[in-house]
């Protein structure tokens, strides 16, 4: 890709799995609230390339970070702040795999968005940890098994 279209499309293609646009829907009724969450879903295609495990950052006018006590590959939170749909501390999950590997002939490698969520307290629960790995597991699975 030219510099001009880096800049105008980001390095990751951003793909949402069904469940996650099954959540958002749930969530978020009105389409104008769906259609804001997904412009900020947008801005993970210029997520920066990750070098180091664990650390998280900006990305536009959000913050991310890999999510804590995660087995195996982690997903991350991309924190949305702003009031959406009457909803505040919204989540969004993502998993990027940890190479830039092309599938499926797109250009740009993916970030797969999995779930979006309100996040009522500072640590996700058991079954929110559980229910990401899942998702991150059928993605590799399907996805990225001839990388593994």
């Amino acid at each position: 890709m030219s510099e001009i279209e880096t800049a105008l499309f980001g390095d990751y293609h951003v793909t949402p799995t069904h469940t996650a646009m099954k959540e958002a829907m749930d969530l978020f009724p009105r389409y104008g609230d769906y259609q804001e969450v997904r412009r900020h879903a947008l801005k993970l295609a210029f997520w920066p390339k990750r070098t180091v495990v664990g650390v998280g950052g900006m990305v536009g006018d959000l913050d991310w970070e890999e999510i804590k006590g995660m087995n195996g590959p982690k997903a991350c939170e991309l924190r949305i702040d702003d009031v959406i749909g009457g909803f505040n501390n919204l989540r969004l999950i993502f998993y990027a795999f940890e190479k830039d590997v092309i599938i499926d002939g797109d250009v740009m490698p993916r970030i797969w968005v999995i779930s979006i969520m309100q996040k009522k307290t500072e640590r996700f629960s058991n079954a929110n940890l559980r229910i990401f790995s899942a998702r991150v597991k059928i993605i590799r699975q399907r996805k990225y098994a001839d990388y593994l």
